[in-house]
C-alpha cells in the first residue's frame, strides 16, 4: 500500500487514502470506501522526491498525491514522465540511440555513395555540352594553338588508346600550377602547370590522373556531391550558373583520388612510361608549402608524399622504358601560350 491525499473535484476537503494495486487498476481505499481507477485514466501532473502527483481525465480539479516510495505494484500502474520525448521513452534510451544511430549511419552511406551510382545515369551528352560551355569561359585565356593541341592528344592518346569518351584538352594562359578534368571528358592545363613540368614524362603522369576522372565520371559524382542531383539537373539544363573556376576547383574523395592515382599508374606502365618523374613532381609540390603556385593545385587535390612515393615505387628496374613525348614535341606544348613563347625559349636557351 502507499499512502496519499485525495482531491475528488467535488469538494475542497482533501482525504488521506491509500493506494493499493489490485488486478491490474489503482485502488483508493478509505476507511470501508473503495474507488477504483483504471490506469488509462491517469495523468501525471508532477513529482519531486517526495511526491507523485496525479490528475483524472475527465474529472476536472481530481488530485492524488501519493507519498514516496511507492508500492512497485501501484507504481507499475502509474503513468510516467517523458525525460526525453514519448517514443523513447516507451522503447528506452538505450534502444532509441541505437535506432538513431543506425539511421544516420544509413544516410552518411546513401549520402556517399549515391554520386557514385547516380553519376552513370547522367546523359553523357549533357556532360559534353556542359563541359563545352565551361572550356568557353575561358575565352582569351584559352591558349588555341593547333600543334600543341596535337601533341597533347598523342600523349593522351600514349595513356590511354582506348578512352571510353573522347578526352579533349586546352591549354589555359594562368601562372597557376593546375590541371583539372571538366565534365564532358574535358581537360584544363595551366600554363603555370606548364612552366613547373618540365620533363615530360611528369606531365603524362597529371594528365594520366584527370583522364582517370574522365574514366570513372568522377566529375559528375563530385558535381552531385557539392550540388545535389537537383541543382545539377538544372545546371545541365542551363537553369544554374556556374563558371569554369568554381568546377576546376571541384574537391573528389579520398577514394576518387585513390583510384585516379591507381589508374594513372597502371596507364603509364602500359605506355611503358617511367612513373619516377611524376614521382618527384608530386614531391615537389608537397614541399612547396605556402607557394602561390603549388597551392591551387593542392586546394583541389590530396596533399600527401605518399602519393610521390607511390609512383616512384611503380618503376620497375630493368623496363625499357619510352617517352611520352619527343623533347621538341613537349616545347610545342610549353610554348602555345603567346606571351609565354619568349620566355620559354630564353629558358631553353639557359638550359
Amino acid at each position: 500500500m502507499t499512502r496519499a491525499i485525495h482531491f475528488d473535484g467535488i469538494t475542497a476537503d482533501s482525504h488521506e487514502v491509500e493506494a493499493v494495486a489490485e488486478d491490474g487498476v489503482l485502488v483508493l481505499v478509505r476507511g470501508g470506501s473503495r474507488e477504483v481507477i483504471a490506469p488509462s485514466e491517469l495523468k501525471l501532473i508532477d513529482e519531486d522526491s517526495r511526491t507523485l502527483t496525479l490528475a483524472r481525465s475527465g474529472v476536472a480539479g481530481w488530485r492524488l498525491s501519493l507519498e514516496k516510495p511507492i508500492d512497485e505494484a501501484a507504481r507499475a500502474l502509474l503513468p510516467r514522465a517523458d525525460r526525453y520525448g514519448r517514443w523513447i521513452d516507451r522503447v528506452g534510451l538505450g534502444r532509441a540511440t541505437a535506432a538513431l544511430t543506425g539511421i544516420a549511419a544509413v544516410v552518411l552511406f546513401v549520402g556517399y555513395s549515391a554520386p557514385a551510382w547516380l553519376a552513370p545515369l547522367v546523359p553523357e551528352s549533357w556532360e559534353r555540352n556542359l563541359g563545352t560551355a565551361l572550356v568557353g569561359d575561358f575565352g582569351d585565356n584559352a591558349c588555341r594553338d593547333p600543334a600543341a593541341k596535337n601533341a597533347l592528344a598523342k600523349m593522351a592518346r600514349r595513356i590511354e588508346p582506348r578512352a571510353p569518351v573522347p578526352i579533349s584538352m586546352t591549354l589555359i594562359d594562368v601562372g597557376i600550377f593546375n590541371a583539372a578534368a571538366l565534365p564532358g571528358g574535358q581537360i584544363v592545363i595551366f600554363d603555370g602547370a606548364l612552366e613547373e613540368t618540365r620533363n615530360p614524362d611528369a606531365m603524362a603522369g597529371v594528365l594520366a590522373h584527370e583522364i582517370a576522372h574522365v574514366r570513372r565520371r568522377h566529375v559528375t559524382q563530385a558535381l552531385i556531391r557539392e550540388l545535389g542531383i537537383g541543382a545539377l539537373i538544372r545546371l545541365f539544363a542551363g537553369g544554374v550558373g556556374a563558371n569554369a573556376e568554381q568546377l576546376v576547383s571541384l574537391s573528389y574523395t579520398r577514394a576518387n583520388e585513390a583510384e585516379a592515382d591507381a589508374d594513372a599508374i597502371a596507364a603509364l606502365d602500359r605506355a611503358s612510361i617511367d612513373p619516377r618523374p611524376t614521382g618527384a613532381l608530386f614531391k615537389q609540390l608537397d614541399e612547396q608549402d605556402g607557394d602561390l603556385d603549388a597551392v591551387e593545385w593542392l586546394n583541389s587535390h590530396p596533399r600527401s608524399k605518399a602519393r610521390a612515393r607511390l609512383f616512384a615505387a611503380s618503376y620497375k628496374p630493368g623496363r625499357a622504358y619510352l617517352p611520352s613525348l619527343a623533347p621538341a614535341e613537349y616545347r610545342v606544348i610549353r610554348q602555345a601560350c603567346p606571351d609565354k613563347r619568349d620566355r620559354e625559349k630564353e629558358a631553353d636557351k639557359a638550359d
